[in-house]
């Protein structure tokens, strides 16, 4: 073929329309649910009041109906088995709490534990089956304070991803800081130190060989992202983990549907935020077993767990809203939104966040997502 009819060829094959099924990749939900590997076994543990103490008393007897059905540990099976149930009930990605072993910060120890979710994803067999990405959980004990320490957790982060399993959006990799407030606190304010770190982390991903990246904040639900605030900023999208409504700290049990509310009221408010934000989804939010003298007021702030009606409808919502909203998502290259949200949570199981099948709901979420969200490819590239 001679070099005109190569390039017209060419020239017509970039602008070509887009094919049904490239359409159909773009416009579907991911669903994404985030991960916390708090529970090992040697004592004091979260199976244990919250870890306060070896003696605690083990709370899975007062609320067997927690208790998971995959493993009560986060072992190497435990992983197999949860990302098999993941993916085959339409979930497309976990978003897996990392903590930096920070030293001096007397939290190694339960750093190295903590990030045992992420080493297991990267060792299981079933991988393959779905997409992670790493969510820095930047807590003031698990929190980078100096440069040594980012280029440490830069180079855990790039070794991670290099897994073909990493989640991508046009094929981009995708990462996020627990914390944008945080973050930006712990680089004194300045919005500039921000953005310098997240590009040591673009360098070093595409010195990897590795391409791109989108990088996203931890805002609160009701958080304001304006034009020049921080997060606008120095990040390309935010997200939130969870929020908890501001009601009345008492006994009894709030209902679910204001739990709810609360991220219904949250995809209006940022519909319009100047870069795009990340919906949530409470599975729920009732920390009873972690319920402590001294704890903070959020854990005396508790809620139904959702009927499977309450689920399927607030499933539902999430997914009419981002269609509603174009400026909800993981943005693309081109400036629109690769429709998308996160679910509270896989297994927080002490604060009530659970969609991994229990002994009290079998699967009853996962089979809900499927329901709604269907079985999908896991690949978004």
């Amino acid at each position: 073929m001679g070099r005109v009819a190569s390039v017209v060829v060419l020239s017509l094959m970039l602008a070509r329309p887009m094919c049904a099924a490239d359409t159909a990749a773009r416009d579907r939900v991911l669903v994404g649910v985030n991960y916390f590997a708090g529970w090992w076994e040697a004592l004091p543990n979260k199976w244990h009041g919250k870890g306060w103490a070896a003696q605690e008393p083990d709370w899975r007897p007062q609320f067997a109906g927690r208790v998971p059905l995959l493993g009560d540990y986060n072992v190497q099976a435990t992983m197999d088995r949860e990302i098999e149930a993941a993916s085959s009930h339409g979930v497309d990605f976990f978003s897996i709490l990392w903590y930096f072993p920070r030293p001096v910060s007397g939290k190694e120890a339960e750093a190295e534990r903590l990030n045992r979710g992420l080493q297991t994803y990267l060792a299981s067999a079933n991988a393959g089956l779905m997409r992670f990405m790493v969510e820095y959980c930047n807590a003031e004990a698990f929190s980078a304070t100096n440069d040594a320490q980012w280029a440490a957790c830069v180079q855990t982060w790039v070794a991670a991803m290099r897994h073909p399993a990493a989640l991508r959006v046009d094929g981009r990799l995708v990462f996020k800081v627990h914390d944008a407030y945080r973050f930006v606190m712990c680089n004194g304010g300045d919005a500039a130190r921000c953005r310098g770190q997240l590009d040591e982390l673009r360098a070093a991903v595409r010195a990897a060989g590795m391409g791109e990246m989108i990088i996203g904040g931890g805002i609160m639900s009701r958080s304001q992202v304006a034009p020049k605030a921080p997060a606008a900023q120095v990040f390309d999208f935010t997200a939130t983990y969870m929020s908890i409504p501001d009601v009345e700290v008492r006994e009894a049990e709030h209902p679910y549907a204001s739990l709810a509310a609360e991220a219904r009221t949250a995809r209006a408010l940022h519909a319009g935020d100047p870069v795009p934000w990340v919906p949530y989804l409470a599975a729920g939010w009732n920390p009873r077993p972690w319920t402590h003298p001294q704890s903070d007021p959020n854990h005396r702030r508790f809620f139904t767990f959702p009927t499977r009606d309450e689920w399927v409808k607030e499933l539902r919502a999430v997914s009419e809203d981002l269609k509603k909203y174009p400026r909800l998502g993981l943005p693309r290259r081109d400036g629109s939104c690769q429709p998308a949200f996160t679910v509270y949570a896989w297994n927080e199981f002490g604060e009530g966040g659970i969609v991994a099948p229990t002994r009290g709901e079998g699967a009853m979420k996962l089979e809900a997502i499927r329901e709604v969200f269907g079985p999908k490819a896991t690949d978004v590239r």
